[in-house]
């Protein structure tokens, strides 16, 4: 019995570890998981407004995130366009490059988590993008 008992233990624990895995893949990701400060939740960035090293890091994050889209707003228009060039989607814009202030990003980010405290950093900066996307339509 001695012996047989690091086999079975061997088996289990490998078992487990393939049911595990096969677990995750039939489940699917439904959408890429969002990396850094961007995970964090409304709540927390509310909670901390007045510490000026949080907010700096906050905004920072945001300012990555909006470079990154302004870097790829063709691809990204492109990827919102039919085959004929019009848009796939109404409610989105189409991008263009925007530098907003350091101080409009943390007012809309600080406006959009105290309506959405539920929400995560990178949804209010989604919608900071959106904004700034429409605001730059009507010009």
């Amino acid at each position: 019995m001695k012996r047989i008992l690091p086999f079975i233990s061997a088996i289990v624990i490998f078992l487990v570890a393939i049911m595990s895995s096969s677990s995750g893949q039939a489940a699917g990701v439904s959408s890429p998981e969002i990396l850094g400060a961007g995970n964090l939740s409304c709540r927390v960035v509310l909670k901390n407004t007045e510490d000026k090293g949080l907010r700096k890091f906050y905004e920072n994050w945001a300012q990555g995130w909006i470079s990154a889209a302004n870097h790829f707003s063709d691809l990204i228009g492109e990827g919102l366009k039919t085959d004929r060039g019009r848009s796939i989607s109404g409610e989105f814009p189409s991008p263009t490059n925007i530098v907003p202030r350091r101080d409009v990003i943390w007012y809309k980010i600080l406006g959009y988590c105290s309506e959405e405290p539920k929400a995560k950093l990178s949804d209010a900066v989604k919608e900071l993008l959106r904004s700034q996307w429409d605001k730059a339509q009507d010009k």
